[in-house]
């Protein structure tokens, strides 16, 4: 069964993103590192892949300290034999409906402002699976309209202990962003934009998601503790959950944090 949905997967990839007229542009890695950092909140590695030729170009030696293996190792094939059962499953119709978005819903000058996102698993060398979020971006686009050269970036938010879901988004900070989740007919949108948070609440955010607590975020931002909770009961209602470890996975996904 995972063989047979790892073959759906790359079947999408060269069935829906099949090039035609590719521009064999070259990426300068030195800059690519700068662009992937500002992708990151934590512990990250980054790969690019050519999908001409349905292959890893590069692999960042950061994957060694998230899953044990030498970035070598890790190519296209590998990467989808250590991802989680469940999620190699969705991965088909997730990548359907990803490329659908690229190719259909935005313009092809339009291709590389966007990055898809979402959260998936991955396997370490010593057996435990590690939630990721997954953020690819458009590198080089083909004469045909087309991605060629991708970005990937792959960071560690297991100690976020985020509610693990299919949610996919569609982030730009040129044009709207696009956030949906998976239903049993498909995926059904869920809010165009991110939320808006004020520059106190994006604060806070960030705070949280490094594990600070309300007494901790008192001290370092000079306000009350009645304040930081009145302030996350406000950015609770706003995205509408109960607790901090939903409130990561949706910013995550929304490129807030």
């Amino acid at each position: 069964m995972r063989n047979k949905n790892a073959l759906k997967v790359t079947q999408v990839w060269e069935t829906e993103n099949k090039i035609l007229l590719p521009s064999n542009k070259k990426v300068f890695i030195d800059v690519i590192e700068q662009v992937a950092s500002l992708f990151s909140i934590g512990s990250f590695y980054y790969y690019i892949i050519d999908f001409n030729e349905l292959k890893m170009d590069y692999v960042f030696e950061g994957v060694t300290d998230i899953l044990g293996i030498p970035p070598e190792t890790l190519t296209v094939n590998k990467l989808l034999d250590i991802m989680h059962p469940d999620d190699l499953a969705s991965m088909p119709e997730k990548e359907t409906f990803a490329t659908s978005f690229l190719f259909g819903d935005i313009t092809k000058d339009q291709l590389p402002d966007y990055k898809v996102v979402y959260l998936m698993r991955l396997k370490h060398i010593n057996g435990s699976y590690k939630t990721i979020l997954h953020q690819a971006q458009c590198l080089i686009p083909s004469k045909d309209g087309k991605v060629e050269k991708v970005l990937g970036v792959h960071t560690d938010v297991t100690y976020l202990n985020a509610p693990f879901d299919n949610r996919i988004s569609f982030i730009s900070h040129k044009h709207p962003s696009f956030h949906y989740r998976a239903t049993k007919t498909g995926y059904k949108l869920i809010e165009k934009e991110s939320h808006k948070f004020s520059k106190r609440e994006l604060e806070i955010i960030d705070l949280l998601a490094k594990g600070k607590q309300a007494k901790e975020i008192s001290k370092i931002l000079y306000i009350s503790i009645l304040t930081v909770n009145t302030h996350k009961r406000n950015i609770f209602k706003k995205v509408h959950c109960k607790n901090t470890s939903e409130l990561m996975a949706i910013c995550l996904r929304e490129g807030v944090i």
